[in-house]
């Protein structure tokens, strides 16, 4: 875990100059989607999880090129007893480009970094204690982004992306191995 939390600093310190130019805007925002995890624990079986995240970061670049973000996510399945939970911290990178002579519309491709962290509860019903048990898997994240992004005024925008993630974390048998996302989001610029 202390590995992974060096690695998410070491993307953190080389994002900060670019994020220090003065002439770009910083931004705020919400994004909400469907994930679909490979959750291994014995056989592989895929997840379709609503996930709501929020993110903030900066434009930087002669005209808004290049963008780096850090990104909270959580999602959560099951039922009252049983389910699984997701939280993730994610710094980003995307190289945005302009489809019209406005750059209103664009498309971007980017790179991910980050911790996730997965935990798993089951229910008294299966055990025989009156309690609940709680499993967690700790995660180091990485991966690649691309999507559209649309601005509509000068302090709006959406996006519509498609994000590939790989972990790296185990424990005993469960293994969260890839997360597939589509994102629909919106930011305001300042």
């Amino acid at each position: 875990m202390k590995k992974q939390i060096l690695a998410l600093l070491a993307v953190s310190v080389l994002a900060a100059p670019a994020m220090a130019a003065d002439n770009n805007q910083w931004f705020i925002g919400a994004e909400a989607g469907v994930s679909t995890d490979a959750l291994k624990k014995g056989a592989t079986k895929d997840d379709r999880r609503a996930e709501f995240g929020i993110k903030a970061g900066k434009y930087f670049g002669d005209q808004d090129q290049v963008r780096t973000y850090i990104t909270y996510r959580g999602e959560q399945d099951g039922k009252k007893g049983d389910h699984i939970k997701s939280r993730s911290l994610l710094v980003s990178a995307d190289y945005l480009v302009g489809l019209n002579q406005a750059n209103t519309i664009n498309w971007f491709v980017g790179a991910t970094a980050g911790v996730t962290r997965i935990s798993e509860r089951v229910g008294p019903e299966l055990y025989s204690s009156k309690k609940n048990t709680d499993d967690a898997v700790n995660n180091f994240a990485y991966g690649a982004q691309t999507g559209f992004k649309f601005d509509l005024g000068k302090n709006f925008e959406m996006e519509l992306g498609y994000q590939y993630l790989r972990h790296t974390g185990k424990k005993d048998e469960i293994r969260f191995a890839n997360d597939q996302r589509i994102n629909l989001g919106a930011s305001f610029k300042f």
